[in-house]
């Protein structure tokens, strides 16, 4: 390592809860971060959680929008005069040379309204790209009334007119109006910005965006095994889905390919489309949300996992919890860690979005016992190619600090004159 470690990071999320995705990344940031003794500062819109995510932590006691009336959402979700004014102060008050700002997410309460604030230290400003809300409007480069990837150029004449969001086009257009107030305040066409893409192939979605990804750093997703002992999945009938019932991840395709390759299909996850399964696949063996103890005890009797995301997922964690379990996995072609896992021999790959594809792959990975167990084997061997543990995690980004507070040193001339 090389560099001045900050004196401070500031970490920047909509919660200050573990409820999943960014939100449990930001947490873990913050406190492998101030392991390494350094100072941290959780900045956060909502409520105080029971446990806080470190001992400075700062909420604003706001809730998300799906929860706010139409009105405040519509209003709060372009700007929220308090985060962007608790964030100003924060930064007037404890700012100095070596403090670093990381934002997680601010797409559900914060809004663009922070971005306002941060413009005065942009230089020490690391943007986490979970999702793709930096370079897309709906945060998917997806079609969600079509459950289709998005092969147009965000924020073009024909995006903008393109009806994708689940609710209305009224909500694309509010949406839309939350991108560009973000790039006016922020941007990051025009200048370089230091941020993390969670897969290199994220990289591609970015220039489709027209994002200066002179300062783009991948820093993959750290990941922990459903279980710790081994498995034998050969020996195993069921394949699982593990996700939110929502149409864009997918549930009904794994489904009715289930059906066509006679496979019997187990879900842990619930959601809108629970519904659906109910009613039109009797079959399917619905276990709801499950802690993730209660996914370990489950996942021992898989032969396999099924990914049937229609959007091109960056980084899929169940995925690759999965495979560092021993557990092959089914992908999308479309998600970014397929060709790799295909590559690996890790497990399968089907045609996004085409259940006689999946189909076929479920008939596969069923049906070939010698196969699986190689494919198990492989698994195992191969999982730490594909993802960072919490301790590497840890270390990346500490060395990504570094090297932002480096360059802001050598550009401190520059900056100064401008």
């Amino acid at each position: 390592m090389s560099g001045q470690l900050p004196s401070k990071v500031v970490v920047i999320n909509d919660r200050s809860a573990m409820i999943g995705g960014a939100s449990n990344l930001a947490i873990l940031s913050a406190r492998l971060i101030e392991a390494r003794g350094i100072a941290v500062t959780f900045f956060s819109g909502d409520a105080a959680s029971p446990e806080k995510p470190v001992a400075d932590t700062i909420n604003l006691a706001d809730v998300p929008l799906t929860q706010q009336s139409r009105f405040s959402a519509f209003a709060g979700g372009l700007y929220n005069g308090k985060a962007y004014q608790a964030l100003r102060q924060l930064i007037a008050e404890r700012d100095d040379p070596s403090t670093v700002y990381h934002v997680h997410g601010w797409s559900k309460i914060l809004s663009p309204a922070i971005f306002r604030a941060l413009v005065t230290v942009r230089d020490r400003v690391v943007l986490h790209a979970h999702d793709y809300f930096l370079a897309c409007p709906n945060g998917g480069f997806a079609n969600y009334r079509s459950h289709e990837i998005c092969t147009l150029v965000p924020m073009s004449r024909q995006c903008i007119l393109t009806q994708c969001d689940k609710r209305g086009y009224h909500e694309k257009v509010w949406r839309t109006a939350r991108h560009a107030l973000r790039e006016d305040f922020y941007s990051i066409r025009r200048q370089p910005s230091a941020i993390v893409t969670v897969h290199e192939r994220m990289l591609d979605y970015f220039i489709r965006a027209g994002i200066d990804v002179s300062r783009v750093h991948t820093i993959r997703n750290p990941v922990e095994p459903f279980l710790t002992s081994g498995t034998e999945p050969w020996n195993q009938s069921p394949l699982f889905f593990i996700g939110r019932l929502e149409p864009e991840k997918g549930f009904a395709d794994a489904a009715a390919a289930a059906r066509l390759a006679n496979a019997p299909l187990h879900v842990i996850g619930d959601g809108a489309g629970r519904a659906l399964l109910e009613r039109d696949y009797p079959e399917v063996v619905i276990h709801g949300w499950k802690s993730r103890d209660g996914i370990a005890a489950l996942v021992n009797q898989a032969r396999a996992v099924v990914v049937s995301s229609r959007v091109p997922e960056p980084f899929s964690l169940a995925a690759l919890e999965a495979v560092a379990s021993g557990i092959p996995v089914i992908v999308p072609s479309a998600a970014l860690l397929g060709n790799e896992i295909a590559g690996l021999n890790c497990g399968l790959t089907f045609r996004s979005g085409n259940v006689r594809s999946l189909a076929g792959a479920m008939r596969q990975i069923v049906s070939d016992d010698m196969s699986l167990r190689q494919m198990s084997i492989n698994c195992l061997r191969e999982a730490p190619k594909l993802a960072n543990t919490h301790e590497s995690w840890g270390d990346a980004l500490v060395e990504l600090y570094r090297d932002v507070l480096l360059k802001t040193r050598a550009a401190g001339g520059l900056q100064a004159a401008e």
